[in-house]
């Protein structure tokens, strides 16, 4: 490739304002082509701030470039599935579980100890390690009987005064986690729908493992409708057949015509069900066309565990079956889940490493060039967000540079070498770096 322009170097700050990306790799599925899995070389022109042109090459002019020799380029993350409330809660004491229900125990008990600082303090770090790693909209979970002085959660507050204060940044989808009982209650449930109406969020409802809950289902789709909002289950987070709540929800998305609306969460159960089950639930979600998002490090982590000395070593791993879902047309997306709380002892909200994780447990063949969407298209488009993440002409100019010229690279080394471009232009030093753990140590209680 002959270059014309003054060529610059991704590193330099600022760049120019209208600059080439010449020698990118982009994922054919973030240039609108979703149906075909692979990588396409291209080069990408900045300017302002957005995408101006998408060439095969270079044309010739006086544009300056930025050679990125085959490095893989996505547009910024989005990550359809975190607890922000819940995050670094180890830093406050807490110690993590083998087990959901004891996890779930454990913060609720702590829930009397939370405090609007020590939200904005656990809430912001998450910020901005998700916005070093790339991510540039997330849906953030807060638990719903988490009540506060208001008669709403604290942590709501928390998180609508942040999704203001980072606007333009990461963008902030609140959705509540209530568990569906409180759908049995019309006072509870009037209130629960008219808070996320006014948050502009979403109803977010865990639907527990058990048969009588079934019934209360329908109220989530009710509650929806009534308040014009999109709905988010966690259901199925067990191994225990029969009791499977995922098919009662795929088929009232169907029948209520809300499948576009409605993201399912989990889902380990489909794992552990006899094929012909298992099927059936996938293709009553397909008809639905509800999406689903698996979660690897939260269940890799909790699923089939041991609570108790002595330890076993889980046999089953408890993931949503990714590829059977993907051949039926479902739209699947990844997400991060929780990090440094009860649930999961780890974590970086990092979707890139999400999808490496998720290309060993589930043997995703040519990851970033197959499912480089799953942490980008389609959960933007399943969040509602006004950017659908495909790289086009008028696009914004947010993008995650990797210089890996294949999965093998990109999957090996998933944290090094990135780059992070908001509006055209590097994160500045003190941005493109995750915090310091160090400052968490005040939260110790």
């Amino acid at each position: 490739m002959v270059l014309s322009g003054d060529a610059v170097r991704l590193s330099d700050a600022p760049l120019p304002p209208r600059v080439w990306m010449a020698g990118a790799r982009v994922p054919a599925a973030l240039l609108g082509q979703a149906s075909v899995a692979a990588a396409v070389r291209c080069a990408l022109l900045l300017d302002g701030g957005r995408i101006a042109a998408v060439e095969e090459t270079v044309p010739p002019g006086d544009v300056p470039v930025v050679d990125l020799e085959g490095g893989t380029v996505f547009s910024a993350f989005v990550d359809p599935h975190t607890h922000l409330d819940k995050g670094d809660l180890l830093a406050a004491g807490l110690k993590p579980e083998r087990n959901l229900f004891r996890a779930i125990d454990a913060v609720r008990d702590d829930y009397a100890r939370w405090t609007a600082d020590e939200l904005r303090i656990r809430m912001g770090f998450a910020l901005r390690t998700a916005q070093a790693h790339g991510t540039r909209a997330l849906l953030g979970y807060f638990d719903w009987a988490a009540t506060g002085p208001r008669g709403h959660p604290l942590a709501l507050d928390t998180m609508l005064d942040l999704r203001d204060a980072w606007r333009g940044r990461v963008e902030i989808v609140p959705a509540s986690l209530a568990t569906i009982d409180v759908l049995a209650d019309d006072a509870a449930a009037e209130r629960l729908g008219r808070t996320m109406a006014d948050a502009r969020g979403v109803l977010g409802v865990f639907v527990y493992p058990s048969p009588h809950v079934a019934a209360l289902i329908p109220r989530a789709f009710d509650l929806a409708a009534r308040f014009d909002l999109p709905l988010d289950f966690h259901v199925d987070e067990h191994l225990a057949p029969p009791v499977a709540n995922l098919p009662v929800v795929a088929r009232l998305a169907r029948e209520r015509g809300w499948g576009a609306r409605t993201v399912c969460g989990h889902a380990c159960l489909l794992s552990a069900m006899d094929e012909a089950a298992r099927d059936a639930t996938l293709d009553e979600a397909a008809a639905a066309g509800l999406a689903l998002v698996a979660l690897p490090y939260t269940n890799l982590h909790l699923q089939d565990g041991t609570p108790e000395p002595p330890w076993a070593t889980p046999r089953r791993r408890g993931l949503l079956p990714v590829h059977e879902a993907a051949a039926r047309g479902i739209a699947v997306a990844l997400g991060s889940d929780n990090h440094r709380d009860p649930f999961f002892p780890a974590g970086d909200l990092d979707p890139l490493q999400t999808l490496a994780l998720a290309a060993c447990a589930v043997q995703l063949d040519d990851p970033v060039e197959r499912w480089a969407a799953t942490i980008t298209r389609t959960p933007a488009e399943r969040l509602g967000l006004a950017w659908d993440g495909v790289l086009r002409p008028g696009a914004p100019a947010d993008l995650v540079i990797h210089p890996g010229r294949r999965s093998a690279e990109v999957m090996a080394r998933p944290t090094r070498g990135r780059v992070v471009l908001r509006v055209g232009q590097p994160l500045p030093p003190e941005a493109a770096e995750p915090p310091d753990f160090r400052e968490l140590d005040a939260l110790r209680r």
